[in-house]
């Protein structure tokens, strides 16, 4: 996953899975409305057993 500001793309297995998408703004997940600010970064599976491995958290620096 990258994520840019307000624009997503994902690759999952090799294959695009989202490419460029903008997030039109807070999602429900939100803890807070403070967009610009480093925040935590939550992993959720979807109702049901998912395994993660290998996950490499790497900033952009500007």
């Amino acid at each position: 996953m990258t994520l840019n500001g307000n624009r997503v793309s994902i690759v999952a297995n090799g294959k695009a899975i989202i490419t460029d998408q903008i997030i039109p703004g807070i999602t429900g997940g939100a803890l807070d409305s403070n967009e610009a600010e480093a925040g935590p970064l939550l992993i959720q599976g979807d109702h049901g057993p998912v395994e993660f491995r290998s996950i490499v958290i790497t900033p952009e620096l500007n």
